[in-house]
């Protein structure tokens, strides 16, 4: 058994180091670059460099390096290079020069051997500049162009080289010059020689710098003298010059900066235009110009940048002179297809494809463990294609396992990459198993199941024992299986399989599918104007055992609400954005996010503004137009409709008045006409639907000559202030009309009367506005005109001549036999008059004016315009019901003439006025308390008041109802009921007269809610009636609490003080009182009420009303009081009366009256022996209130309630009658079948 077990431990170990073996891998290597290094000079530190390679396999590989093609030993080097530990890396210490050349690095184990790239080492290093003898100084013409040569010292790599300027002293400077460009070769060029670029504190001198070593060598210095022309430098000119061009076929590499020089010499300075094919170049980020266009600078070229490149040089002397470069772009060779490593088992076939790209096009070579691979053993069952694209290796076997490399290679330089072949023989291993996978429905479920194994496993998937194949299901090439559209009954767990012929394997896995989520109120496109809020809404449903997260995007990234205060998320999710701007505009996300799905919904917002301020282009200014010309800077997502354009002028300068205000919006120039002797400024604004922009910027001022006045002043009128003289008045004309200085008015005017002279008068104030004719006769015509005039002469169109009048006076005739022809109504009536002669009324005959007034307001008369030619009106401003008077005069323009005799006259009753306030309140659910004012006009004697409601449903109205009953003229409130519950409506009064119904004054309320509840504790009052016909009445008013909850209606309670019984009334539905009638004279009545909402009630505190006196409370404190005093005496000495008949009654076995009332309404489960409480009669004077003797009773329900107790004990049902116990709150039991023909006691309102 031990042995078993010994056996299977080695068959793992040795099944899990097959599955470890692996040919080498490199890691690290060289760059395909050179690599660099410096050799420490004496007395420097030395500066190590490393050469780099590290891989990976199993067994670990070890390593082996070539140099120049031979094998290299690094441990010759006198410890001078070393290997680190367990890697390949050379590590050179103390670099020498004999360290140069081309190095390679192998790492091999006993499956293959992996190739690095090449790499070429070389030392970096930078000499000095060649000596020379003595200064040298070098002479140079003023205009010219001219060059200064550098033979920059040898170095690697390359060093750049450029111009300085060294002082005496040794200081630098740069140089930074439009004429100054230096060239590739280190030459400093000259575009032209001025007299500053002689030498004087400073020499030229030339500079190398290796980058690499940082480290700069400076040359000998240069001394330049310019040679001076004599000529003036702007009239020194040259024409242009070729300097240093790029030669004319220039070869680029693809991703390598390339620059192509245009320099050329001249005076002025040459412009250079770059082009390509043709075409203009313009600036990039690809493509830049440099040394102030004289450079063309190409960052990363590709191959359509191929093609030829002109500069076209001029400077304005001679002809333009231009030069191309043919430009070609070659590639170093790049993998387009790279070879992958391959892990295969012994049957199967391995294809490796590796191909290139580059130009020239490259050429493919293959390496295969360290050596060309056609100079390795032959492999019949291994083929390399014709074009080196692939090589594919058939039935694989163990010993086939080896690396192999892929190298293209060109003119420009090599890629290489080595990959290996893995051949293995392995039962099945699921590298990675199906997990317990929950997704929602309708997704698609992908139930991992990696494998491997040599051959390749068959992977099967089972789903309860039960193959899973075809239909929805599909098995990936990798082994996992895909469940698309996910529903419930795909819930369950899943097997994969794994097998091939070395063994089988097995894993499970299950799948659990939830609701997926829905957003069920998806945000919606808006667009909304800057500054207003936007809501978008966002309402999901998911899975109820997920947890839902909503979360919003603004153009695809979340919104931080923290920092963000105008963007807050509500509690239904929804995203408030308050006070928009124009950059609030996009696209808004709502995720509804689930821990294993989402849902989105995306809206865009637009929010417009206002446009920006367009720019104006230019104006043009001619004598009387100018041409204002702009473009628009944007409308910020509305359209533009129109642009207004507006002026001002020196004259105005802090107002802008409109010269044009509705440009189309397609026009971007407009044409306005100018005045003389003006400084106009122009400004242009845009228009949307949003509003106006902000103006834009201001043009420049156009000026215009001065010249006569185009026009003369405007409303010119004449009318006199006083019956002696003549007012002449016209509109002043702004300065923009004057059109020149001096300006001033000529007024004109004469009697109009034919062979009259015109009288003349010069104004030379332009604001003033009128001009006084004293000593004019009273009301007589005048010709009239009002001519503008400057220093340059009066205006160029002609005056309009008007007629004006000279002063009015006081009308001298009262119109005659003013009477009332007939009354039609309480406000109108008809009235005539003999008219005046027209002579008398000395002015503008404008008519009569009627007065009226009723005694006692004569101090606020009503006034009655009439036609000149009427003799008769009908007038309508009387005041119904009362004394009216009126008067009639007649009036012209000025003046009121004398007045007539007063006519009076009475009126008769009309319409009443609206009352004076009318306020609704709402009590219990389905009544409203009524309250108002009566009206300030009666206009008669009130007859009553009327009452109609409607429905308000929305805006619509419902069919118009009238209150039952008329309301008593003397009352001020009422109640309206039988409305339902929660429902508004629009309540209206109207006050009545004999001449019918008044205006209406109307209100809405809504009723409150159907909820039934304990009323709040009633109020009422109560009022003692005049005694009538012998009995007494009771006028007793419910009070219902507007702010708590009063109830729907009451009943009111009732009994003479003393007597056990209490009476009540039916329960009042309609009205807010109630009279009690039939009482007896001189009895002091107890009076309570009940409020009622639907089966419970609260009871009132109990009030006393003296028959004889005024009402009083239970609670008065007047026991102290004299009268009191002698009033208890004598009821005590009653009493002891009462007392001794009652004996006598109960010896002579009466009985109580109510007995036999019972007995008419069916009792007669009661003892011969009468009501427990009433065995004994009652005298005379007791009985007349609450018996149905001879003498009438109350006219109330009168119903005794001996039986059931007082106070608030007794229960009622709504036709009178008594059941059980009254207990305020409690729910009322349904009511007994009432007796047939049992009469009902009545109820006065």
């Amino acid at each position: 058994m031990g042995t078993i077990k010994l056996l299977s431990v080695l068959a793992v170990i040795s099944q899990a180091a097959a599955l470890l073996t692996s040919p080498p891998k490199i890691v690290k290597q060289p760059t395909q670059e050179e690599l660099l290094f410096q050799v420490a000079l004496p007395g420097e530190v030395d500066k190590p460099f490393i050469i780099e390679c590290e891989a990976e396999g199993e067994p670990a590989p070890k390593y082996r390096w070539i140099k120049n093609g031979k094998p290299f030993e690094y441990s010759s080097y006198d410890n001078r290079i070393s290997q680190q530990p367990g890697r390949g890396t050379l590590v050179v210490s103390k670099p020498r020069d004999e360290d140069l050349g081309q190095y390679q690095c192998f790492a091999e184990n006993e499956w293959g051997t992996a190739t690095s790239n090449s790499v070429f080492v070389r030392k970096a290093e930078l000499n000095s500049f060649k000596e020379t003898d003595g200064q040298q100084i070098i002479t140079a013409e003023e205009g010219k162009p001219f060059k200064l040569t550098c033979e920059p010292p040898d170095g690697h790599p390359s060093p750049k080289v450029y111009w300085m300027l060294q002082g005496d002293q040794g200081q630098l400077k740069t140089i930074n010059n439009s004429r100054m460009t230096l060239d590739p070769e280190g030459n400093l060029w000259f575009s032209n020689v001025t007299r500053n670029d002689a030498s004087g504190n400073y020499a030229y001198t030339c500079a190398a710098k290796s980058i690499f070593r940082n480290e700069y060598k400076l040359g000998n210095k240069v001394y330049l003298e310019v040679k001076p022309t004599g000529i003036s430098p702007a009239l020194n000119k040259h024409e242009p010059v070729r300097q240093y061009t790029t030669r004319r076929n220039e070869r680029g590499l693809k991703g390598k900066r390339v620059e192509l020089y245009c320099i050329y010499g001249g005076t002025p300075l040459p412009l250079i235009v770059w082009k390509k094919d043709g075409s203009p170049i313009l600036s990039s980020q690809s493509i830049t110009q440099d040394n102030y266009g004289k450079t063309l600078v190409i960052k990363s070229p590709r191959y359509e940048d191929q093609g030829t490149y002109t500069c076209e040089v001029s400077n304005g002397v001679g002809s333009a002179q231009s030069y191309s470069i043919n430009l070609n772009i070659e590639a170093a060779p790049f993998f387009t297809v790279e070879p992958e490593i391959q892990n295969k088992a012994e049957g199967e076939t391995a294809e490796i494809r590796c191909e290139a790209g580059g130009t020239p096009a490259p050429q493919i070579t293959w390496i295969h463990n360290g050596v060309p691979i056609d100079q390795t053993p032959g492999n019949p069952r291994r083929r390399v294609s014709n074009d080196g694209k692939f090589i594919i290796i058939t039935d694989l076997v163990k010993k086939d396992t080896g690396n192999y490399g892929c190298n293209a290679t060109n003119s420009i330089g090599y890629v290489y990459k080595d990959i290996y072949v893995n051949v293995q023989s392995l039962p099945p291993e699921i590298k990675e198993a199906p997990e317990n996978v929950t997704k929602v429905d309708g997704s698609t479920a992908v139930l991992k199941c990696r494998v491997f194994g040599a051959p390749k496993p068959i992977v099967k998937w089972m789903r309860d024992d039960v193959d899973i194949t075809g239909g929805k299901y599909n098995i990936t090439s990798e082994g996992d299986l895909v469940i698309p559209d996910l529903s419930f009954t795909d819930v369950g767990t899943y097997q994969c399989y794994a097998k091939n012929k070395f063994g089988e394997k097995s894993a499970f896995g299950s799948l659990t599918v939830k609701k997926h989520t829905v957003i069920t109120d998806e945000p919606e496109h808006y667009e909304v104007a800057a500054g207003s809020p936007a809501t978008f809404r966002c309402n999901a449903n998911a899975d109820d055992s997920l947890n839902l997260e909503i979360i919003w995007l603004n153009d695809g990234q979340p919104i931080d609400f923290e920092n963000q205060p105008r963007f807050r998320m509500t509690n239904d999710y929804s995203l408030l954005i308050s006070d928009t701007i124009e950059l609030d505009s996009g696209e808004y996300t709502c995720i509804a996010r689930t821990e294993i799905d989402e849902a989105r919904a995306q809206a865009t917002l637009t929010v417009q503004d206002k446009p920006n301020p367009p720019a104006l282009d230019g104006i043009s200014c001619s004598q009387r137009q100018a041409t204002l010309r702009w473009h628009s800077m944007g409308d910020n997502r509305a359209p533009i409709l129109r642009y207004s354009v507006q002026y001002n002028t020196s004259f105005t300068p802090d107002a802008w008045d409109a010269a044009a205000d509705s440009v189309p919006a397609t026009d971007a120039s407009w044409a306005a006409q100018l005045s003389p002797w003006a400084n106009y400024t122009f400004r242009v604004i845009a228009w949307n639907k949003i509003g106006p922009s902000l103006p834009s910027g201001h043009s420049e001022p156009c000026t215009t000559q001065p010249d006569v006045p185009y026009k003369n002043p405007d409303n010119v009128e004449g009318k006199g202030s006083d019956p002696t003289n003549m007012v002449i008045s016209w509109s002043k004309m702004p300065q923009i009309e004057h059109n020149g200085p001096g300006f001033y008015y000529r007024v004109f005017w004469r009697r109009n009367i034919t062979g009259e002279p015109y009288q003349d008068h010069h104004v030379a104030d332009w604001q003033q506005e009128q001009f006084v004719v004293p000593n004019t006769p009273t009301f007589q015509p005048y010709k009239i005109k009002v001519i503008a005039g400057n220093s340059k002469g009066i205006s160029n169109v002609a005056p309009v001549e008007i007629i004006g009048w000279s002063g009015e006076d006081t009308p001298l005739q009262a119109p005659t036999n003013f009477s009332l022809v007939q009354v039609i109504t309480g406000t109108t009536a008809l009235l005539n008059w003999n008219p005046v002669p027209a002579e008398s009324v000395r002015g503008h005959f404008k008519g009569y004016k009627i007065q009226t007034w009723v005694d006692g307001e004569e101090d606020r008369l009503k006034e009655v315009l009439v036609k000149a030619d009427a003799t008769s009106v009908l007038v309508s401003k009387f005041k119904p019901y009362k004394r009216n008077n009126a008067r009639i005069l007649v009036y012209n323009g000025r003046y009121n003439g004398p007045s007539s005799e007063i006519l009076s006259f009475v009126t008769p009753e009309g319409k009443p006025g609206t009352v004076r306030s009318f306020e609704v309140y709402p009590i219990g659910s389905s009544a409203m308390l009524l309250k108002w004012d009566k009206p300030i006009d009666e206009n008669g004697v009130l007859t009553g008041y009327k009452i109609y409601y409607q429905k308000v449903e929305g805006t619509a109205l419902g069919p118009l109802r009238e209150r039952k009953k008329e309301i008593d003229p003397s009352f001020d409130r009422a109640k309206l009921a039988g409305l339902e519950p929660n429902t508004k409506y629009r309540i209206e009064i109207r006050a009545k007269t004999k001449a019918g119904e008044g205006d209406k004054y109307y209100v809405e309320q809504t009723t409150k809610g159907g909820l039934v509840a304990k009323p709040d504790t009633p109020m009422f009052e109560a009022e003692r009636l005049p005694t009538k016909d012998g009995s007494a009445h009771i006028k007793v008013r419910w009070l219902p609490s507007l702010d708590g909850h009063p109830g729907t209606h009451f009943v009111v309670w009732y009994k003479v003080r003393g007597h056990n019984a209490w009476l009540h009334t039916n329960e009042i539905t309609d009205d807010d009182y109630v009279i009690l009638t039939g009482l007896e004279p001189g009895q002091v009545y107890e009076v309570k009420i009940t409020a009622h909402d639907g089966d419970y009630f609260s009871a009132s505190e109990i009030k006393e009303v003296d028959i004889e006196g005024p009402t009083i409370t239970r609670e008065d404190k007047m026991a102290t009081a004299g009268w009191f005093i002698g009033v208890m005496v004598a009821l005590a000495f009653l009493l002891l009366v009462l007392v001794l008949v009652c004996v006598a009654r109960r010896n002579r076995g009466g009985k109580y009256d109510v007995h036999d009332r019972e007995l008419a309404h069916g009792r007669r489960d009661y003892p011969d022996a009468g009501f427990h409480e009433y065995t004994h009669p009652l005298d005379n004077k007791s009985r007349h209130s609450m018996s149905s003797g001879t003498k009438p009773g109350p006219e109330s329900d009168t119903d005794s309630m001996a039986e059931y107790g007082e106070g608030e004990t007794g229960r009622f049902t709504e036709d009178g009658s008594f059941i059980g116990q009254y207990v305020p709150g409690a729910r009322v039991l349904p009511p007994p079948a009432a007796a047939a023909g049992a009469p009902q006691p009545p109820t006065y309102v």
